[in-house]
């Protein structure tokens, strides 16, 4: 007999999480291949990290598997929930027996502005694909990279990631 506990103690079924969940998308994803992204656009950003940067890009939404995955913006709106999601989250990682590396906050700015990249990146495919609802997920995100990078002078890596891909609205 499969408990619920088993299933929150997967770190495969972690990556399995469904996101965009509540948008209109044509190629699904995953929390698998978004981490997996977000670490290889690290790397192609601002080269080569430690290894507990990496590892924190792959495992950062695994904690999703027990809490769920919220749409793009809505912690912000609402910061109540946003700290009732990193509770969430965080009771997700003890299921998954994870502890996330201690990462520096330059480094964890430069992992949130990989994070929106990725979703940037996901939203131009759906609109390389036909989806018009991509649109606003790659606006959206671009803008929020583009400004995180900016309070924290990494504007240039963004815009020449960005550049080289021939990213445009």
């Amino acid at each position: 007999m499969m408990h619920r506990q088993e299933i929150y103690r997967s770190r495969y079924l972690a990556g399995c999480v469904k996101r965009y969940s509540t948008w209109p998308m044509l190629q699904p994803q995953t929390v698998g291949h978004h981490a997996w992204r977000v670490a290889c656009i690290f790397v192609e950003v601002f080269g080569m990290p430690r290894a507990e940067v990496l590892y924190h890009c792959l495992h950062h939404d695994s904690g999703e598997l027990w809490a769920g995955d919220l749409p793009f913006g809505v912690k912000a709106r609402l910061p109540a929930l946003k700290d009732a999601m990193r509770e969430a989250e965080e009771i997700g990682y003890q299921q998954l027996e994870l502890k996330l590396p201690e990462l520096s906050h330059v480094e964890l700015i430069k992992c949130k502005i990989c994070d929106l990249l990725e979703m940037h990146e996901t939203g131009e495919y759906e609109m390389k694909l036909g989806n018009t609802y991509g649109e606003p997920i790659m606006r959206d995100t671009m803008y929020a990279a583009q400004r995180l990078a900016g309070e924290h002078c990494f504007s240039k890596y963004v815009n020449d990631w960005l550049g080289r891909r021939g990213s445009k609205l």
